[in-house]
């Protein structure tokens, strides 16, 4: 359900009239009411409205996820509905922008000249196949049939950014260049104890985009060829005791020197679709490149290095359908991923290693909805994939330690994804749905390599989800409301195991997952609105003894999963008529019970919030500008952690920001 995201049409008495939102989160275009799962929309607008710029910030708007990055922007991963994965390359959420599915290791990326963002919770394997084991995020960027340009300039000293963007007819009714540019400096928060630096974790990030879309006004047929960049240079990955979380202090004396990542994203993609009959014909073919240099210390006179090239190359051919009785869609996949990482030597122990990593995945999938009455619908979906994993490795046992190892090995895994949903429309302003399925992340091989005992595949985690829910509209269209209820349980849960250095992947035991998930948009008088969205749950391991130590983590938490979270945000029009335009105030409360960070809830972050505001000012003629604070508090919390010997180290989050975003649109 849209929540927060509605554009509010035109009121008719005491009745307010929203525009119908469409979305393709289904693979075919659906109105968002008569989608049977538990979906989330917010617009650009909205997502601007509350100083969400990256896909990390995502979490402050969608109800029960969690996106802390866990040490650097390549280790962004992201948990839903207590789905969480240890394996930074084998994730749980699928990230999207524009039907190009995005390697793991560019999951936190900037946020450009964005139409609207869908969030699909829960297994979404039948149409999505693997590692859409707890949901999926559509990102969809801005498409105008018309000439259009913006250029934006954040002045801030902790975040200054500049963003261009904008569409040239190049063809009238015909053919038509969407661009988009955007760079974005962080100043850095966290102080270096040993050297007395200052603002020491900084990072500058550069992205483009261009789309050549062929689309005639009334065509059977449109085509589009898109290109886009991304450069990251970033001091982020460092590590604090729990002793100087609350100063935001870094020891390099202890710790190593200041880190350094570089990440070079390329993206390639082709689309096109041909409507005929009640069908459309849809291929997407993409390419993308991932390119990451990463230098970084695990302790005082270390030094490491550990470059990660990932290359994937996807196709899908699918065929929707829509009719009165029926409407569905089906299709075929194929992806081709191939991961190298070569690591430096680390004396006197071991020389440098190097791992190739190649994975194929093909799939045939489907969904129909049977429109059994006006009133109710049966959906049923099964996907079916091969999916099959080479690895070679090799490290020279430089120090005749016998610590070196030389290795190949291949591992097959099919899978079936099914899926079933009811739904009845109560009345016009009431749905009920229920949803059972599965999902699945794939089997596979470590792409972080230690030992021989890499070269032992594991196999795939999979889950059962149930749910219920109800999607409503009240008080004479000015209260959306939806609330969703859902158990999963999961099997073969994929865990790190081993000392921390030498961990490796193994299969070991069950969780669940039970939760309820509530969402809510009152607008309460033409003037003030609130928007909020809460989740509480547990999810918690019920059958789960470490292979390598036996020690038991029954009844544990699943790492990064909190019990609860909630985001609330306020917005009052203080002026219609402000110098021409119109002036809103905006606050916002963003709370997360305790997260831990490991199976054996040994480190962790304790329940924290973050409170928000911002001064919104537009004008008809494209003006715009806004005044905000992030993170008011300056409150410091930790993203990720672990224990070394009695000693808790982590990762910290954004403290405190501040700027003034100035906005024109031609």
């Amino acid at each position: 359900m849209a929540l927060g995201s509605g554009h509010v049409g035109a009121q008719d008495g005491d009745v307010t009239v929203l525009d119908v939102i469409t979305i393709t989160a289904s693979k075919r275009q659906q109105e968002i009411g008569k989608i049977d799962a538990s979906v989330t929309v917010v617009t650009g607008e909205e997502l601007a409205r509350r100083g969400i710029q990256t896909v990390e910030d995502l979490q402050k708007v969608f109800p029960g996820v969690s996106m802390g990055n866990r040490g650097n922007r390549i280790y962004s991963n992201v948990t839903v509905r207590g789905m969480s994965s240890p394996d930074y390359f084998n994730p749980t959420v699928q990230v999207y922008v524009d039907g190009v599915l995005q390697v793991p290791s560019s999951f936190a990326q900037m946020l450009t000249d964005v139409e609207r963002v869908e969030l699909l919770r829960g297994p979404q394997g039948t149409l999505y196949g693997a590692n859409a084991y707890g949901g999926v995020i559509n990102i969809i960027t801005r498409k105008a049939d018309h000439n259009r340009f913006y250029i934006q300039g954040n002045i801030s000293a902790d975040e200054p950014s500049v963003e261009i963007g904008g569409t040239a007819i190049l063809t009238p009714d015909t053919l038509y260049l969407d661009f988009a540019g955007n760079f974005q400096h962080f100043s850095g928060d966290i102080d270096d104890a040993t050297t007395g630096k200052s603002d020491i974790n900084t990072s500058n990030n550069g992205y483009g985009r261009a789309t050549l879309r062929y689309a005639p006004t009334g065509g059977d047929f449109d085509a589009s060829l898109s290109f886009s960049k991304e450069r990251l240079l970033s001091h982020e990955e460092l590590y604090s005791f729990q002793s100087d979380v609350d100063d935001r202090i870094y020891r390099s004396g202890v710790y190593g020197d200041i880190p350094r990542l570089e990440r070079d994203v390329t993206t390639i993609s082709g689309q096109w679709n041909y409507r005929f009959s009640d069908f459309t014909l849809s291929s997407i073919t993409s390419y993308q490149h991932s390119d990451v240099e990463r230098d970084f210390s695990a302790g005082a006179g270390s030094r490491y290095s550990w470059p990660q090239d990932d290359k994937n190359f996807s196709q899908e051919l699918r065929l929707a359908y829509e009719s009165e009785q029926f409407s569905g869609v089906a299709g075929l996949w194929y992806s081709h991923n191939d991961f190298n990482a070569p690591k430096s030597a680390v004396a006197p122990w071991y020389g440098a290693s190097t791992n190739n990593v190649v994975t194929n995945s093909t799939a045939a999938f489907g969904e129909l909805t049977w429109h059994v009455t006006p009133d109710f619908d049966v959906t049923g979906g099964l996907r079916a994939t091969y999916d099959r994993s080479k690895i070679s490795a090799f490290r020279e046992d430089a120090y005749s330690t016998g610590m070196g190892f030389d290795f190949e090995g291949a591992a097959d895994f099919s899978s079936l994804q099914p899926k079933l949903a009811l739904a009845y429309q109560l009345n016009p302003e009431t749905r009920l749905f229920g949803v059972v399925s599965r999902g699945y992340k794939p089997g596979g091989f470590n792409h972080s390599i230690s030992s021989l005992l890499d070269a032992a595949p594991y196999d795939p985690e999979s889950a059962w989800n149930f749910e219920a829910g109800v999607k409503s509209t009240l008080l004479d269209g000015n209260l959306d409301l939806s609330a969703t209820v859902y158990h999963i349980r999961s099997s073969d849960k994929q865990i790190y195991v081993g000392p921390l250095g030498q961990q490796f992947i193994r299969n070991a035991g069950e969780a669940t997952s039970t939760g309820i998930e509530l969402e809510a948009t009152w607008r309460a008088t033409d003037r003030l609105t609130f928007t909020g969205n809460a989740a509480l749950g547990r999810s918690k391991f019920t059958d789960f003894t470490d292979p390598l130590t036996g020690v038991s983590y029954n009844g544990n938490r699943v790492p990064y999963a909190p019990d609860a979270s909630a985001h609330l945000n306020v917005a009052y029009m203080l002026s219609e008529d402000f110098y021409g335009g119109t002036l809103t105030a905006n606050a916002a409360v963003n709370a997360w019970s305790k997260t831990w960070f490991d199976e054996a809830n040994s480190s962790g972050q304790k329940g924290f919030a973050t409170f928000d505001a911002g001064l919104d000012f537009a004008r008809s003629d494209g003006l715009s500008a806004r005044l905000y604070v992030q993170n008011i508090a300056d409150k410091s919390y930790k993203t990720s952690g672990y224990m070394s010997g009695p000693e808790e180290l982590g990762t910290l989050g954004k403290g405190r920001t501040f700027g003034l975003t100035l906005r024109k649109e031609f």
